[in-house]
């Protein structure tokens, strides 16, 4: 058994197979754009784990079943479970006391080198795991959002890194959809190819890496993590340790807040948000 005692063989909501010694993780939740659910956190996970773990791979490659890549979080769970107003049961990747607390899959410390088939559109999370990849193949047809502000939950701050800064505060400040031909003209994408040859495009770039010397690609993956870390789209332990520590009354503090819930819900109910805060920055 693999971590959280997933068995790789058999998820819920990934696959996860071996190509040689190439890992393929897919995520898998086509009915709802393989958005993350608490399932999906902890199945992409365990892969991560497996790949991190496992000697005999050398990289991995992480896409999509169905039309999308990802659609980013499941906000229909988070609505359903904090939607009342209130926080008394936590999510287990919310809670404190729960082994899966803040271990997502768009946020995590793959060590080996990642490639990104994107077979279809990459949104909010989704984006975030795409970000985690160290090379990026989309299909045509697909594109890059984030979506964060229309719904008042956050923002990918992470972005200016890896785009110029005025182009990726178009991204994260407005609901603009960024095509895959744009993305590989602002070089966030390495190839654009046709989606039925996306999979195999990624495979054959990890397999590129998978022939170069060990300890050049640990520098170089580790390089790598760096810009993440820089970026804040992963965090060190010291991150995690602190959030345990105000999670309770944070998750309490956004359940409880009108604007904090209304772009969610207006989301989940497909209407307009209705804010009632200005906006205004510190």
């Amino acid at each position: 058994m693999a971590l959280y005692g997933v068995d790789l063989s058999n998820m819920e909501s990934g696959i996860f197979e071996l190509r040689g010694n190439i890992a393929v993780v897919t995520l898998n939740r086509p009915e709802a754009l393989n958005s993350l659910n608490t399932a999906i956190h902890r199945d992409i996970v365990a892969c991560w784990d497996e790949i991190n773990r496992n000697d005999e791979i050398r990289a991995g490659v992480v896409t999509g079943s169905g039309r999308f890549f990802c659609a980013g979080r499941d906000i229909k769970e988070f609505v359903g479970t904090y939607g009342a107003g209130e926080a008394q049961a936590l999510r287990p990747i919310d809670d404190p006391d729960h082994e899966m607390f803040g271990v997502l899959a768009n946020h995590y410390h793959v060590r080996k080198p990642l490639i990104g088939a994107l077979n279809g559109s990459a949104v909010g999370g989704g984006l975030e795991v795409a970000i985690m990849c160290d090379m990026i193949v989309m299909a045509e047809d697909a594109y890059i959002a984030d979506l964060h502000a229309k719904i008042n939950v956050g923002g990918m701050v992470s972005m200016n890194t890896f785009m110029p800064p005025m182009i990726a505060r178009e991204l994260t400040m407005t609901d603009r959809r960024f095509t895959a031909q744009e993305c590989h003209m602002w070089g966030f994408a390495n190839y654009v190819v046709p989606k039925d040859q996306v999979l195999e495009k990624a495979i054959e770039v990890a397999e590129a890496t998978a022939r170069m010397g060990p300890d050049s690609i640990q520098r170089l993956k580790q390089g790598s993590i760096d810009l993440q870390l820089a970026s804040g789209n992963i965090a060190g332990p010291e991150r995690l340790e602190e959030r345990r520590r105000t999670v309770r009354a944070q998750m309490a503090e956004t359940a409880g807040d009108h604007d904090r819930m209304e772009g969610m819900k207006a989301f989940v109910e497909k209407r307009e948000s209705q804010y009632e805060r200005p906006v205004k920055a510190e």
